[in-house]
């Protein structure tokens, strides 16, 4: 029994020393973004969505993502493409890959994805579609 306490405690208090070096903080690109669901196709294996707003930094942007489902189809991976257009002359585009979850009952869902932009920045993303109303929230976080 002393041993079984004694491998325990060499399991579990060295992760609580080494919480702090892996903590991650993230900050804030730019404000929420509210976005329209402006298409949904359904294909057999693929779910494409397709999504604009205005975004504070990128402009106006334009948004597909092409879901896959998991084998419960309870969520599963994507990918994604974007544009944004901030005037005439400045514009940026943008490739991404992340995960997929349904949340609550009534068929929302949680996309969460790392995005490479033109300008070099890569931002990570949380999404939360409601494809009943046809809207989603959108926040953006620097990691670079």
């Amino acid at each position: 029994m002393h041993k079984v306490i004694l491998l325990l405690s060499l399991l579990i208090f060295p992760t609580f020393s080494f919480a702090d070096h892996h903590a991650l903080s993230l900050e804030a690109r730019q404000p929420r973004t509210e976005l329209e669901l402006t298409s949904i196709t359904l294909s057999g294996d693929t779910t494409t969505i397709n999504a604009e707003g205005q975004m504070g930094v990128y402009g106006r942007v334009y948004m597909t993502f092409i879901l896959a489902s998991n084998d419960v189809g309870d969520g599963g991976t994507y990918t994604f493409e974007g544009r944004g257009f901030v005037d005439e002359e400045t514009n940026f585009s943008g490739t991404g890959v992340g995960v997929w979850n349904r949340v609550g009952a009534g068929g929302g869902l949680l996309l969460e994805q790392l995005i490479n932009i033109s300008d070099g920045t890569i931002n990570l993303d949380r999404i939360v579609m409601d494809p009943l109303n046809r809207t989603a929230t959108l926040d953006v976080y620097a990691l670079k």
